[in-house]
Order: structure tokens, then sequence, then C-alpha cells
């Protein structure tokens, strides 16, 4: 037990030493947002706040939490970036030259939310059906050597809203934001979807390295010919051997080719034709010299560890319950994808550090190596943290909420209010009948203040007691002493 509290305590140390970089861009209220949140989806698993809420075991009513982190969520839409600038800080130190970056639009399925703001239609990636919800971009590094995986970034977009230009400005946006945090001259990975005129205007003037899956829409100048994708595949010669995966003994043909566009007669490209036993072989372009099998064989490892971006996905929608959120405002949404991410972010960036957490995981093969390693440790966080009483506020003490937190924040919706007086709020006193035992001057009195000026005015004030209504005072109710 001793030990399980100095893991919580190191774990919790590091989350908040984490958090409190965000102070050069966020108010103090704010960046303690961020480490509650970040906290409660680690420890609940999941992105609804009622959830998170309960994990973070405050001492008040879990109304009260849930109310005050919907509130904060969705005035602050800074904290996406915010979140998003730390992520990249903290992760791009252990990219490499020799790491791939893989970029794939994904979608975040919203059909059983039609109220939900800014929604809009996309295709769902598990069902190939056009459903409600909003476009997803994210960015993962993949080392090819150590079979490791680093989150970048996870954005949430949405055509519906104002300014909103198209989905190759968001992958361009994308990738420029992450080349600048990444030194060097990174291998971009994209599937077919990256097959696109202005994408391939726009990596060709930035002379990117990029690596695109070819999507047999379009014809390449090849040997004074004009041909797709499929036919050059066709026509090529397959005379190298070799594996698509390290650790792999079936060898594979493919072939190596040099390509132009018609656009851009001037650049060469290499294609690279893979017989993988498939209806269609498989047909890769990159702006990379290749020269050679090794080289060749590395390009097609370097496309299908592209895989780590839909593992990303998938494990953010079943690690941290993605599709099960149950907010409705687009900048709550674009908080909790963005924290969800620096959540990643967290394990990723102690992986190899986190021994404790595989113990609690209490994985079955223990003595295997961990290929994706993030289920346990996620899994190992939730139990380590269920066992503890408390972990930001010391458990049988109230929580006194200093008077910065009610000056940043505005007053609650109207789909989140009620009787409750805060942030300014006035209630007339309704009619009632005192216990004997309360002086008369109390009520108007209590009922005029609000609840922090209530809180910061009467330090001495005990729990009220069932005789007078708890709603003149506000949440956590109180009265003065006699």
């Amino acid at each position: 037990m001793l030990q399980d509290a100095k893991d919580r305590a190191k774990w919790k140390a590091r989350l908040i030493g984490w958090c409190d970089d965000l102070s050069d861009h966020l108010a103090r209220p704010v960046v303690k947002l961020a480490a509650e949140t970040l906290f409660g989806i680690l420890a609940s698993g999941s992105l609804r706040q009622a959830e998170i809420a309960r994990a973070l075991k405050e001492p008040c009513r879990l109304h009260h939490t849930q109310k005050r982190l919907s509130r904060m969520l969705s005035r602050h839409s800074e904290l996406a970036w915010a979140a998003e600038q730390l992520q990249l800080q903290r992760i791009t130190p252990y990219i490499t030259d020799d790491m791939v970056l893989a970029i794939d639009p994904g979608d975040l399925n919203r059909d059983g939310a039609p109220a939900s703001e800014y929604r809009t239609r996309v295709r769902d990636g598990d069902t190939g059906e056009i459903v409600g919800g909003y476009p997803l971009i994210s960015v993962v590094a993949r080392d090819l050597r150590r079979g490791t995986t680093w989150p970048l970034l996870t954005r949430l977009l949405s055509p519906a809203r104002g300014g909103y230009r198209s989905e190759n400005t968001d992958i361009l946006s994308v990738m420029d934001t992450v080349q600048r945090h990444v030194e060097g001259r990174p291998l971009w990975v994209i599937d077919r979807g990256g097959d696109r005129g202005r994408l391939w205007d726009a990596w060709l003037r930035a002379e990117r390295h990029v690596l695109v899956r070819a999507a047999n829409q379009r014809f390449w100048q090849w040997r004074d010919t004009a041909k797709t994708s499929q036919q050059i595949a066709r026509d090529l010669p397959l005379k190298h051997r070799g594996h698509l995966r390290r650790g792999q003994h079936i060898p594979v043909r493919f072939g190596i080719t040099k390509v132009t566009l018609r656009e851009h007669p001037e650049t060469p490209l290499w294609m690279i034709v893979v017989d993988h036993e498939k209806s269609e072989r498989l047909v890769l372009v990159t702006t990379r010299p290749v020269r050679g099998r090794r080289q060749g064989e590395r390009m097609i490892q370097a496309y299908l560890d592209r895989w780590a971006c839909e593992e990303g996905y998938r494990f953010t929608k079943q690690g941290f319950d993605l599709e099960g959120v149950q907010a409705r405002r687009f900048t709550t949404l674009q908080n909790l994808v963005a924290l969800a991410s620096l959540a990643w972010a967290l394990l990723a960036a102690y992986q190899d550090r986190a021994p404790e957490l595989v113990r609690h995981a209490q994985r079955q093969k223990r003595h295997h190596r961990l290929i994706f390693p993030f289920y346990s440790l996620q899994r190992g966080w939730q139990r380590l943290f269920a066992q503890g009483r408390s972990v930001f506020y010391p458990s049988g003490e109230e929580r006194q909420t200093p008077r910065h937190e009610y000056q940043t924040c505005s007053p609650p919706q109207e789909d989140y209010a009620d009787d409750t007086p805060e942030n300014g709020e006035t209630l007339d006193p309704p009619p009632l009948a005192l216990h004997p035992k309360y002086p008369a001057t109390l009520l108007p009195y209590c009922c005029r203040l609000t609840h922090s000026a209530w809180r910061f005015c009467h330090p001495q004030a005990v729990p009220l007691g069932p005789s007078l209504p708890a709603r003149c005072f506000g949440a956590g109710s109180y009265r003065a002493r006699q």
C-alpha cells in the first residue's frame, strides 16, 4: 500500500509538471482545469464529463463538479490550441530522422446526437456509411527499428463552422504545424486519400518527403507515355525481393521505376509496385529517391507501419470512449479531443519507464514485449488510482474555491442553470418557515449574498441543517454559527 501511494504521488507529479507548462498560454484556473480533466480522462477511461468528475473524487456533490467542468470546457476555446502545442513540445524531442510521420483523416461518429453544434456529414470508417459527425486529423510518429509509437497531434474539425475552407487546407495546415516543431525533413506517409493534385502541388513546392499510395485516378508520365498506376503495375517487371514487415520470412516481389506528374514534368518521382498476392498490386509513389532493393523495402515497410495511425484512432475510441462523449458544444468537443490526445502523449512519453502501471494492468503474458503498450498503461493507471481516497483535495475537507475561479468564468449557460446563486446571481428570499433557533434577520442577509461572498465573509460557517433549505446558500450549503 505504501508503494502504491508513492507511485500515485509520482505519476500525479508528472501530470502536474506537464500541465504547468500551459501557464505560458493560459490563465491559472484554465491550467487547473486542464490538469483535472487530463487526470479524469486517464483515471476513468472516458470522455464523459460525469465520469471525469467522478474520478476526481472531490469532497462535494458530483453535480457541482460536473457543472463546473462543463462550464469551463465550453468557455475556454484556447485550451485545445495550448494542449496541442504542449503535446508537440513534449513529444518532438523523441522524434528522429529515421522515423516516419503517418497522417490520416478520421471521423467522430455523432449520429445519435443531432443537437451537436456544427455537426456535419462524414463517412464512418468502421461501417462505410454516411453518418452525422465531425472529421478528425491525426499525426503519429512511428519508429521502424524499435517499433514504438509517438502521438503528435489530433485535431477535431467541422466544415459547418465559419471560416472552414477544405480538407486539403486542413491537411497542409496540420503538416505545417508539426513541421515547425520537428527538426530535419521526415518522411510523411499517407494513404490513397492523399493522392490529390492540390496536395502534390503543395508538397512539391515545399520540397517535402512524402510517401503516398496511388489511387489509380490520374495519369502518370512513364517512359514517354501516359498511364494509370495499375497499368504501370501490370507492365513493370518486378526484379526485387523483400519482406513486407521486419521479422517476416515470406518474401514478396516488387519493382522500382521513375515517373512524373503531368503538371510537374521537371520533378521526378519514384514509384514502387508490390505484388502482395491481392487482386490489385500495391502502388506507392514518393518524392524521396529510391535506389536499390534495400531502400525500396524500407519504403514498403514505412507505408505498412502507417497502421499506427489507425491503431491510434482505435485506442482513442476504445481506451478513452471517444464516441461516447455526451457534450454538445463544439468548443467542449475540441477541448476533450485535444486533452485525450495529450493523455495518450503522457503515456507515450513514459512508456519505457512505467513498470508499476504494467504491473497493475495484470497482463497474462508478462514475458512478451508490448507492441502497443498503451492499453496496458491506461488500464494500470485506472487500477492504481482507483485505490486512492483523494486526488487533488484531502479527503474529508471541504474544497475552498479561490475567488479568481469565479472571476474568469462566465455565468452558466441556460442548459445548466439551476436555483444555485453563483457568479453574481442573487435570489429573492422564498417564503420559509424558519426554525425557532434561527433569527429572522439571517434569511434576507444570506439570500442576497453570492455563493463566493458568503464563503469568504463567513469562514467559520458550519454545514446547514435540515431546517433551512440549502438553495438559500448555494452549492456546498452553509449556515452561520449563533
